[in-house]
């Protein structure tokens, strides 16, 4: 019974801990989601969704074609770099300029192991969808006690 309470509470506290990050990312989104990042890249939103054996991760990058985009799987991560070589000129004098981005950096950390060599990736619309296999392992061993 005393393991029961224990599993339950370690299991109450990373609950409370990835709803705090989700807290802190999502402020941080707010505040940074029209404001470019340090290095001049602008950090796109994104959705993670749990679809039961895979998840889906949906970021937005409009204006950038798949030879723009590159996309890094971990087990525990996705990193997805984004630069344009050029700009498409359009005639006329800019009164107000906002919607071009050069480039774009976002990493998501992902609430499971998944399994990165499984990873496949589609642009449709301005959206990249990405999506991974959950691995299914959970890395638990029982130890000797001497």
């Amino acid at each position: 019974m005393g393991e029961k309470l224990v599993d339950e509470l370690v299991e109450t506290l990373s609950q409370m801990e990835r709803e705090v990050e989700r807290m802190f990312r999502d402020v941080w989104m707010k505040l940074s989601a029209e404001t470019p990042l340090r290095l001049g890249a602008w950090e796109p939103p994104a959705d993670v969704v749990d679809r039961g054996e895979e998840l889906v991760v949906y970021v937005d990058v409009p204006g950038f074609s798949k030879e723009d985009i590159k996309v890094k799987v971990t087990e525990d991560c996705i990193e997805i770099f984004a630069k344009k070589s050029e700009e498409k000129v359009i005639e006329g004098s800019y009164l107000l300029k906002q919607r071009f981005r050069e480039s774009l950096y976002k990493k998501v950390d992902l609430p499971f192991k998944v399994r990165p060599e499984q990873a496949k990736a589609r642009l449709e619309n301005g959206v990249l969808e990405i999506r991974i296999p959950k691995s299914g392992l959970t890395k638990e061993i029982q130890v000797s006690i001497e």
